[in-house]
């Protein structure tokens, strides 16, 4: 085969493999919209946090503002401090230098220049495993072919697309921290291949990068570094470049030192965070309580059995005939072995969403572990051992999510590299055999990325709420009428618990609320009747004021009009943090003003507004309770019609038209 014939096809499986999984990707970072602004929730929670930290290093220091990281700060020597790595912080500062209209608004940019990055990686890594396993051998079109299969697969059927859903930083971090790792594996490769200066720079550049980005990663692929060095040192892999080795050892523990410098600085630790001093931990006492059966930590070897139940059970998938069809299971990761967990969510699994990429990295283990295997074979093995340990950090943590999978993605793409290579080569020849090969290895292709794709448009939805969560409900009906007719329930009362994914109508359309199956939120408001009170004044009103409406918080919220004796009106929202008085407006012939109360569900709050006067400000529509779960509430009217009338107001209540949604779902 001549050179070029042999490039051609490697740039046509590269191009078709990064093609496909960059469109997974991205359609699910831009929730198959157009906005590169866009943000989790719709207070853009946690989607501004690496912006804060950027200003405080732009301003020569660690700390940030009081308060600006909410339940995440840790508040220490009067200071509050951020766990998160600084990479993405440092990433935004020439953009924060010079405006600050994109505050808060950058994670999405990150997250797909991380993705270039992952790309550019992962394609490199894959063939150099290729290179290393085959040497000069020939690229037939069906190994082409399955190379392609499989960098779509790496690049769009894993975690990190589901990720993507979610323009926020806990999903930012491993966004970078996977490239970062994978980048690593891949100059650990070329440093063993050849140790020249470039690549041990690389190295250590990648090693800085995932430590400075997720400190767990970081120290595991920087302990593998150190490992390269010492190889070298050996004098087994180059006899002649082996005080190579010592930079190489250098490439691994400057990263860790600079790691341990900054923890220290914040936390006065080498590596742990004082969860004691988290914000998070001092309001919540189920944290405290862990914390105290746990000793002191949530991580330890009793919380094992749990992880391994959580993210490699075989059933860590569910599939429903509605709307988005593929989800993670319908209840929360549970505790074995009485262990006493932190918090845990619905949690997917690795053997469910990402089968075949764990079957072939298990398949890689006998390829570079057996007895005899030859050198480049052997120089995969650190690479490898370097992805398992970057699993450490969750294999040992109380605290379990469906993004903690992405821990496995560096060696799940490894491994499963090299169990591609080593079945395309073992079937090379049996052409009919490879073709059932690469076929089987692009279905499964097509259901790991469309899972991660379906579950995440179904979170986008469910995190953001109101306008976009009625969106997916509407796309359920539209899609799957008759499956979606068996969740819709009717009552009158809100129950503590409902089915995931349950519908569940209050009243007559009054409001529309969706199951999570979360037990943190088990709840979600997705649209409720608008509250309109009808209030009508004399010019000659004494100065006085009449509750129109209470919000049934612990510390009750409170609608009121107020008139001022001369002719003027104006709203009193009374909340627990105070008096908002709206604007006075003349109290015009013949004196109507009407009170709207607008619930806007993604933000958790509902809108009083009056014509005339304009919006005056906003009360909560839900509310954590004791125990830190959340619940929506309601918004009553509470009108003394006779004692207004005394005082000269006229007051009268009614409800806006009923959500459309919930009119559609019910065939009013």
């Amino acid at each position: 085969m001549s050179p070029d014939v042999a490039a051609r096809r490697r740039t046509v499986a590269t191009a078709s493999g990064v093609t496909v999984g960059a469109a997974a990707y991205l359609l699910t970072l831009l929730d198959w919209g157009t906005s590169l602004t866009r943000r989790a929730s719709g207070l853009g929670y946690a989607s501004n946090f690496f912006d804060i930290q950027a200003r405080a290093l732009m301003a020569g220091h660690l700390w940030v503002p009081d308060d600006s990281l909410s339940i995440e700060g840790f508040v220490l020597r009067g200071h509050t401090y951020m766990y998160f790595g600084p990479w993405p912080a440092i990433l935004r500062m020439p953009v924060l230098a010079t405006t600050h209209e994109y505050d808060g608004r950058l994670t999405l940019l990150s997250m797909a220049l991380a993705f270039v990055v992952l790309a550019v990686v992962t394609t490199r890594l894959v063939w150099l495993v290729r290179d290393l396993m085959c040497g000069q051998e020939e690229l037939t079109r069906l190994e082409a072919g399955s190379i392609a299969v499989f960098l779509a697969l790496a690049l769009g059927g894993t975690t990190l697309t589901y990720d993507a859903s979610l323009p926020w930083v806990y999903h930012e971090v491993y966004a970078w921290a996977v490239p970062f790792v994978l980048g690593a594996m891949y100059w650990m490769l070329r440093v063993l291949r050849f140790p020249a200066p470039a690549a041990i720079g690389w190295l250590l550049a990648f090693d800085l990068g995932a430590v400075m980005t997720r400190t767990t990663g970081g120290f595991a692929v920087c302990l593998a570094t150190v490992g390269v060095g010492v190889w070298l040192l050996s004098g087994r892999v180059h006899r002649l470049r082996r005080r190579s080795g010592w930079a190489v050892v250098v490439a691994g523990v400057l990263p860790v030192l600079a790691g341990v410098a900054l923890n220290y600085a914040k936390f006065r630790n080498p590596y742990l965070f004082p969860l004691e001093d988290q914000v998070w931990t001092s309001l919540n006492a189920h944290r405290r309580e862990a914390l105290a059966v746990n000793g002191g930590t949530i991580t330890g070897l009793q919380f094992f059995p749990t992880a391994f139940m959580a993210y490699f059970r075989l059933d860590g998938i569910r599939f429903t005939d509605y709307f988005p069809f593929v989800t993670t299971p319908s209840h929360p990761a549970r505790a074995y072995d009485g262990a006493f967990l932190d918090q845990s969510y619905r949690t997917g699994s690795v053997t469910a969403f990402m089968p075949w990429l764990l079957a072939l990295t298990v398949l890689s283990v006998p390829v570079l572990f057996r007895p005899g295997v030859d050198l480049p074979r052997r120089m995969l093995r650190l690479p490898l051992i370097a992805g398992v340990l970057v699993t450490g950090g969750v294999m040992a943590y109380g605290y379990f999510a469906f993004r903690y999978t992405c821990e496995f993605v560096p060696a799940l793409v490894l491994g499963g590299a090299v169990g591609t290579v080593a079945l395309t080569h073992w079937l090379r020849g049996r052409h009919l055999l490879l073709g059932a090969f690469v076929g089987l290895a692009a279905l499964a292709t097509v259901f790991s990325t469309g899972a991660a794709m379906l579950t995440g448009y179904a979170a986008a939805a469910t995190t953001y709420g109101g306008p976009q969560l009625a969106s997916y409900l509407d796309l359920q009906h539209r899609l799957t009428p008759d499956a979606q007719r068996a969740l819709v329930t009717h009552g009158t009362g809100l129950p503590e618990q409902g089915r995931t994914d349950e519908i569940y109508v209050q009243g007559d359309c009054d409001a529309l609320y969706l199951a999570t199956g979360e037990d943190a939120t088990p709840w979600l408001l997705v649209e409720r009747r608008s509250l309109v009170v009808s209030v009508t004044v004399s010019r000659s009103a004494d100065a006085t004021r009449v509750l129109l409406a209470r919000v049934g918080t612990q510390i009750p919220s409170t609608v009121w009009i107020q008139t001022d004796g001369d002719g003027r009106a104006r709203l009193l929202l009374v909340t627990r943090y105070g008096s908002q008085p709206g604007q006075w407006f003349d109290i015009l012939n013949p004196g109507s003003i009407r009170v709207g109360i607008l619930d806007r569900a993604e933000l958790g709050y509902a809108e009083v507004s009056s014509t005339p006067g304009g919006q005056v400000g906003y009360v909560p529509s839900s509310e954590y309770d004791e125990d830190w779960v959340t619940h929506p509430i309601d918004i009553t009217p509470v009108v003394d019609t006779a004692a207004a009338a005394a005082r000269g107001i006229g007051v009268s209540v009614e409800r806006g038209l009923a959500p459309p949604v919930c009119t559609e779902l019910t065939g009013g």
